[in-house]
């Protein structure tokens, strides 16, 4: 008889171990919908004779993860893993579920994982810098550029509208417009920037590979300095105020690359935001409670923080509308402030999909056979 594994997500039938898994075990499929549902089905068969629960990178999230005793009292009695596709374990009570004698697994981030990561950073980055973003939907969304105008300037004209916009009229400029004032302010080369990279995991690292290839200028805040040596950056500790001081001092980019927790709880704060230069970019990829909103709000409102680009959100999955309203934001105190927003894709291509299924089904078959399991986060 086949041991039993609940899989709360399809498993990608591409995978290398697919056949492997399925010519071993029983794959029961599982939709979450209630926490009270949940209980009264994991009393059935086959999902009380699960040893394994597959989450892939949702896990628990339909139930704000494993923090209810209730719930995780519900499991199978014999389950033995939980196995996430995500780096991220948010959500879960470790402590609660070792008691139980059920292990909770990630998939940590990868080479693979951590490029795919770095280049949703380095599209925020462009976006915040060059207006690369908001020009491409002023050009969309411009009434002049509709299905009756063949006039062939009108990439002069949008210039022309974008450069005047939100600036008073006698402030407004005429003659040839070249594109580089953006609502009355100036954008400069990314050659010029100096930037500021939180966390040098592998996603940190594949980030520092980017921004040096756009010539940036780059300090690195990691826990301990000593630790690392890389002749393109920076380094300075994040447990010493006078390093976060220095480090941040006269920053024209930050990218965070953290994970979440108590550690990183608002690293990024009014202490950092005050000590940057003007018309500074914020880009996040970590976790949204790395920053602290109502600090980042003020910054942004005095001018300190020209653009955001978000990838995660301090309340995930809502995110806050306040970073969507460009244009309320731009009439009340900052004309020169954009957005960029991506739905927590950071790493999302189906070569890290499938390449994070493998890992964790080949940590699941593995544990289940042998007894050993790798990437336990509640040991």
């Amino acid at each position: 008889m086949k041991k039993v594994i609940i899989a709360l997500h399809p498993i990608e039938k591409g995978i290398p171990n697919y056949n492997e898994l399925i010519e071993s075990f029983e794959i029961v499929n599982y939709s979450l919908t209630t926490p009270e549902k949940f209980e009264i089905d994991m009393k059935l068969k086959p999902y009380n004779e699960a040893v394994a629960i597959f989450g892939s990178y949702p896990g628990f999230k339909p139930f704000n993860g494993l923090i209810d005793h209730k719930i995780i009292d519900s499991l199978p009695s014999n389950l033995e893993i939980i196995g996430l596709c995500s780096a991220g374990f948010d959500g879960y009570d470790l402590s609660y579920l070792k008691l139980k004698n059920i292990k909770l697994c990630n998939v940590p981030v990868n080479k693979l994982i951590a490029m795919d990561v770095a280049d949703c950073a380095l599209w925020h980055v462009l976006s915040g810098i060059r207006k690369f973003n908001s020009w491409d939907k002023y050009i969309k969304n411009d009434s002049l550029n509709n299905s009756n105008n063949n006039n062939n300037s009108h990439t002069l004209k949008i210039r022309d509208i974008v450069r005047n916009n939100y600036v008073i009229d006698s402030e407004k400029e005429k003659g040839f417009a070249f594109g580089h004032i953006y609502h009355g302010t100036s954008t400069r080369s990314s050659l010029t920037k100096k930037c500021l990279i939180l966390g040098y995991g592998l996603i940190g690292k594949s980030v520092v590979d980017r921004m040096s290839v756009l010539g940036m200028e780059i300090n690195v805040l990691v826990r301990d300095k000593s630790k690392y040596n890389d002749s393109r950056v920076n380094f300075y500790s994040s447990k010493l105020d006078s390093d976060i001081l220095k480090a941040s001092s006269g920053i024209d980019v930050i990218i965070i690359c953290l994970p979440g927790g108590s550690e990183t709880y608002h690293c990024v704060n009014k202490k950092i935001l005050d000590n940057l230069n003007e018309n500074s970019i914020i880009v996040n990829i970590g976790r949204g409670s790395c920053i602290d909103v109502e600090a980042l709000r003020t910054a942004i409102e005095s001018g300190k923080v020209s653009h955001v680009g978000l990838d995660v959100f301090d309340k995930e999955p809502v995110i806050e509308n306040y970073y969507l309203d460009e244009s309320y934001i731009n009439e009340n105190s900052n004309k020169f402030f954009t957005s960029t927003i991506t739905p927590h894709l950071g790493s999302s291509t189906l070569d890290t999909l499938e390449c994070a299924t493998y890992e964790c089904i080949k940590n699941i078959i593995n544990g289940l056979n042998t007894g050993e399991y790798s990437n336990i986060v509640n040991t």
